[in-house]
């Protein structure tokens, strides 16, 4: 398996989450769109052209309440990079930030089940974003140990 450096790996992923927000400011411009043909796409249940004007608009509004989201854990994500860069891994701020990262997850999972009414498919994406909410709090659990433990160990040197 490819090996990098820690270093690279850490930039890598500050690019990536730089491009992952330019592709969220984006996706705010083309949203209308998007969601529109999401809507008029037919499915095995048949048009969702009976969707009333109102129901339009609240999966607009969803899409965007989802794109919100993203970017609000995107930059959560940016934050603990930056920290992370820097050294400041396994202190409270970092197991704050992984928190608030998986408060996200639960929030996607509960606008994406709110889609379910209209677009099945989106059960699978709401159950994946529980998956990974559970695993950041997981995570975020063992970073917040390490961090109780680091801090012993600082009071006993």
């Amino acid at each position: 398996m490819l090996k990098v450096s820690n270093k690279f790996s850490i930039n890598l992923s500050i690019a990536i989450s730089i491009l992952f927000f330019i592709a969220c400011i984006v996706g705010a411009f083309i949203m209308p769109t998007l969601t529109n043909m999401l809507i008029d796409t037919p499915d095995n249940i048949g048009n969702r052209g009976d969707i009333t004007e109102t129901e339009r608009i609240l999966v607009h509004i969803a899409a965007y309440l989802i794109l919100a989201v993203f970017m609000f854990a995107d930059v959560l994500m940016f934050t603990l990079l930056q920290r992370v860069k820097r050294g400041f891994v396994f202190t409270e701020k970092s197991v704050s930030l992984i928190r608030g990262v998986s408060w996200c997850c639960f929030a996607v999972c509960m606008l994406f089940a709110f889609l379910g009414i209209y677009f099945q498919l989106s059960f699978i994406v709401a159950f994946l974003g529980i998956f990974l909410g559970v695993c950041l709090r997981v995570i975020k659990n063992v970073i917040a140990e390490a961090v109780e433990i680091k801090n012993e160990n600082d009071l006993t040197v």
